[in-house]
């Protein structure tokens, strides 16, 4: 990542403009405290000033304030080169696709927890997180490391049943449950299951943006697992 050249209020004004939201005050402090992830902004100002522009309301807001976390957090671990939406704008495709040690290369897909409506038949509190999961392993290529990252605004217990949720789908896949999986778009539980082995692991951020406190959970049936250093890389608090 080069070393960003754009002095700081120049930078703001480019993304932000005149109209200094919550999202400039949140992001301002990041891009202050990480050279890292200011030359990142700098190199992808384009991409994140369209971003911005497009927002319509508090959630969207609340939805890039997230994905933009996960590059902080991303790149305050200096073995990971970071890509912004290297496969499109506009295309189902991860958010990140990062370069580890120089050799490893994965994707990473960042998904802000709303408060989507229950899941027929899943316990309550995973809910969410199936529906999260659901919808996002549609996004991930084949033939790679998949990375799925998860929050929520504010502290939360999700974390507890991340877990809970990837094996209650497990077993729901076991059971041939086709009901479920076709209403979250899947064409059965092969078409699932096709899909879930291309997830290597669920990172559940919780907490403050600026330094969220991390859960990894990592999936055994992966094709492409996480290795350990990687894992470490990426769960550490």
């Amino acid at each position: 990542m080069p070393r960003p050249t754009i002095p700081l209020d120049e930078l703001i004004a480019y993304l932000f403009g005149v109209d200094r939201s919550s999202l400039a005050a949140e992001v301002r402090p990041w891009l202050s405290a990480s050279p890292r992830f200011r030359a990142f902004a700098e190199t992808y100002r384009d991409k994140i000033r369209k971003k911005i522009r497009g927002l319509r309301d508090d959630e969207g807001r609340r939805d890039l304030a997230f994905e933009l976390a996960i590059a902080v957090r991303l790149l305050d671990e200096r073995r990971f080169a970071l890509e912004y939406e290297s496969y499109g704008i506009g295309q189902r495709a991860p958010d990140f696709r990062v370069t580890f040690r120089s050799q490893t290369r994965f994707n990473v897909e960042g998904r802000r927890l709303r408060r989507p409506a229950p899941t027929p038949g899943a316990p309550a509190d995973r809910a969410p997180l199936v529906r999260a999961v659901c919808d996002k392993l549609g996004q991930l290529p084949p033939a790679m490391i998949n990375v799925l990252v998860l929050g929520a605004d504010g502290p939360s217990s999700a974390a507890e049943a991340l877990a809970a949720a990837m094996l209650w789908l497990q077993d729901r896949a076991v059971r041939k449950d086709e009901g479920l999986f076709q209403q979250h778009g899947f064409a059965g539980v092969r078409d699932f299951l096709r899909h879930y082995q291309r997830l290597s692991g669920t990172l559940w951020l919780a907490g403050a943006l600026d330094a969220p406190l991390a859960s990894l959970w990592r999936n055994p049936q992966a094709r492409h697992p996480l290795p350990a250093d990687l894992a470490r890389a990426l769960s550490r608090t």
